[in-house]
Parts: C-alpha cells; sequence; structure tokens
C-alpha cells in the first residue's frame, strides 16, 4: 500500500525487548520478522507499543500519540492483534486530537466479543488477587499497566464496548479468525478449553465467533495466538514437516497477502 500500515499489539505485547546480558543483548520484536519483510517489499511500517494490560481506552490514547508523532496529516491502515483491534477501534471511533486519517482496520483474532477465558480467569484467580498477578506481570520486560485489560475482556465488558463504540463510516473493516487444536501437553490446553466448551473453535485465547468483525476474511487453521504474531514454534512446524503435512500458515506470506489487500 502506499499508505503506511501501523501494528498493534495485544495484551502482554510490546514492539521489541532487550533481553540477555549487557554485554551481549539480545533484542527480540513482538512482530517477529514481519516487519522486515514488508519493508522489503515496499512498505512502510510504525510498530507501536502500548501499556501492556491497561483498558483499551488509555491504550488507545498512547497508540494515538504515537501515530501522531510519527504520521501527522497522513493516512494510515491499522493492524490490531488481538487486543490491539480493540484500541484502534477506540480510536478510531472517539479520539479526535490528531491530524492522521484511518483508512481501514484489520483485525486478528480480536475478542470483539470478549473471551470466555477472561470470564474464567477473573472468577478462578479472582479480582483481590489480580494485584499479585500485577506484580509478578511487572517484571516481565513487556509489564506495565493496571490491569484494566483483564475486566475489559469479559463478555459482558465487551457488549458495553461494542454499543458504544460503532464502526466509522468512510473505514474498511475488515478481521480474521484462527482455530488451533492443542496438544495433551501445551501452553494452550487450560484456555482452549474453557474457550472450546463455551464459545466453539478457538486459537487459544480468542474464539472464531468473536473474532469476526466487518469484512470477515476467514479462519486460519491450525494457528494459534502468537503464530499470528509470527512466534512459531518451531519443533510443531519441524514435526508437521518431517511428517510431510503441508504447512499452511507462513506469517511471512500472510501478511504479504494483508499488505496487498490493503493496496487495492
Amino acid at each position: 500500500p502506499k499508505h503506511p500500515v501501523v501494528f498493534c499489539h495485544g495484551l502482554l505485547g510490546f514492539d521489541s525487548v532487550t533481553i540477555g546480558p549487557a554485554i551481549a543483548p539480545l533484542e527480540v520484536s513482538h512482530w517477529r520478522g514481519i516487519k522486515e519483510v514488508l519493508e522489503a517489499n515496499g512498505t512502510e511500517v510504525l510498530i507501536t507499543r502500548v501499556p501492556a494490560t491497561s483498558s483499551p481506552v488509555d491504550r488507545a490514547k498512547v497508540l494515538e500519540r504515537t501515530i501522531e508523532a510519527a504520521y501527522p496529516g497522513r493516512a494510515v491502515h491499522l493492524i490490531g492483534h488481538s487486543m490491539g483491534g480493540l484500541d484502534c477501534r477506540y480510536l478510531t471511533t472517539h479520539l479526535r486530537t490528531h491530524t492522521f486519517t484511518v483508512l481501514s482496520l484489520t483485525t486478528l483474532a480480536t475478542p470483539h466479543r470478549g473471551s470466555a477465558f477472561a470470564d474464567h480467569f477473573l472468577a478462578t484467580v479472582g479480582r483481590a488477587r489480580l494485584p499479585s498477578v500485577l506484580a509478578l506481570l511487572d517484571l516481565l520486560p513487556n509489564g506495565g499497566g493496571d490491569g484494566a485489560a483483564f475486566e475489559c475482556l469479559t463478555r459482558e465488558s465487551m457488549r458495553a464496548f461494542n454499543d458504544a463504540t460503532p464502526d466509522v463510516l468512510g473505514v474498511r473493516y475488515f478481521s480474521w479468525g484462527a482455530q488451533y487444536e492443542p496438544g495433551l501437553i501445551d501452553t494452550w490446553k487450560w484456555p482452549h478449553s474453557v474457550i472450546l466448551e463455551q464459545e466453539g473453535p478457538n486459537d487459544g485465547l480468542v474464539s472464531v465467533e468473536s473474532s469476526k468483525w466487518g469484512t470477515y476474511l476467514g479462519t486460519l487453521h491450525d494457528v494459534n495466538h502468537l503464530d499470528l504474531v509470527g512466534w512459531i514454534n518451531a519443533a510443531r512446524y519441524k514435526w508437521a514437516a518431517l511428517c510431510g503435512r503441508e504447512i499452511q500458515f507462513r506469517p511471512a506470506t500472510f501478511y504479504l497477502g494483508v499488505a496487498d489487500l490493503l493496496a487495492r
């Protein structure tokens, strides 16, 4: 596309972080390899960072300032992963202290109708214990935020959010969902089972049904929530290759396709 593409991360996401000893630091990007591929193909890209666990309202205000600083007076395409899609929706509908124009919003596994796991998490961990969880999260390189995100992602909260946040005329809205079957020992096993029982097929955190918004472009199969931002499980993909199974989802190829769509 001739206009910049702005990437907006989800809950606990980041732009890039530096880990390891000072003598040999390692920079890790949240959107692994995606920025480089798009830029190599002529796309102008901005990777943003907002408070990891804050509400979409607070995150959207930071996002607005970041985009305005980079692209004042220009038109942009927004791509939001997970909760990042909600930040983008809030910005597009409600915030007005900017000179840039939003042409389109593409959301990837965004919980537009909330997530059953958010309800389950608050019910089992308990709101009273949330400060302890946040204290642990603050130790992470991508920590930060007041924890309001967890409450905002419940299904009841998202019903209120949707009622108050209508789409904006003239902005194109696209969405993708993802579906994944975790193995017996898998990071996503617990949240996936909770969501599967209450909402159906999901990527480990967000159901296919909750992901649908605007023009639904399809469901990505055998793709989990972090595969979508390039955090491919190398062992899982190597095993698929050894077994002769076709690897359907390749992040770089997928995002080149998204960029091609936005260019039309």
